[in-house]
């Protein structure tokens, strides 16, 4: 898998979406109060290319090549 700029070919960073999980502190109703020091972070999904990917340095949106 291979993102590209149409605009221009030479941009190398893009922005897309991945899903992770996280740990939160959390009062008695669910409600969110913090994030723990120890928090660890777990990519539950890698960046997909069906996902829209765009370019960091122009805002284009990129294709992605298989």
């Amino acid at each position: 898998m291979k993102a590209v700029c149409p605009k221009d070919p030479t941009h190398k960073k893009f922005v897309t979406v991945v899903t992770v999980t996280e740990d939160w502190v959390v009062d008695a109703q669910g409600n969110f109060l913090d994030v723990p020091d120890s928090s660890e972070t777990e990519v539950v999904h890698k960046p997909d290319p069906g996902n829209t990917w765009t370019c960091a340095e122009c805002g284009e949106q990129a294709r992605v090549e298989w």
